[in-house]
């Protein structure tokens, strides 16, 4: 189920994902846009998921379904194994690790800290927040990103 909070972390990762993606491909305004609507789509799979952790499948084979173009990415979302990011995929997980559960701006340090605090140092939550944020900011992009999220955490 979707809660208030989710629907503000929601409309908070689409807002940034939009300013990303202007920063990653300033002159390609259909990308921004794709971009927002992808933040906006993320998470809709919480809606129809039992286990929290299933969100991300869920939501992309319904979007599959519809013919979304970004569908995968929504399917490899918080996934830390994936080896190599779209674009689209880049900028959704900075969106997504720079953003609080309640929309809150973060650094991707506060997010780490931030799931600490939720599940635990030892979750699987704290542990793959870690690894998403190593792998975002050694990718060379993430450095398109300055003056946008805080790049030094």
């Amino acid at each position: 189920m979707i809660t208030s909070s989710r629907w503000q972390h929601i409309l908070a990762v689409a807002r940034r994902a939009r300013t990303l993606a202007e920063k990653l491909r300033p002159n390609d305004g259909m990308f921004a846009e794709d971009m927002f609507l992808l933040g906006m789509l993320h998470d809709f799979g919480y809606e129809f998921a039992e286990d929290p952790g299933d969100h991300p499948a869920i939501g992309a084979e319904i979007l599959k379904r519809q013919g979304y173009r970004y569908w995968k990415e929504v399917a490899d979302h918080g996934n830390v194994n994936v080896t190599e990011a779209t674009d689209a995929l880049f900028v959704l997980s900075c969106a997504d690790m720079t953003t609080g559960p309640h929309g809150e701006s973060f650094t991707m340090q506060e997010r780490i800290d931030n799931m600490a605090e939720r599940y635990g140092r030892d979750s699987r939550h704290h542990k793959k927040a870690i690894i998403a944020a190593e792998k975002l900011q050694a990718d060379p992009r993430y450095q398109s990103f300055k003056g946008v999220i805080n790049t030094s955490v």
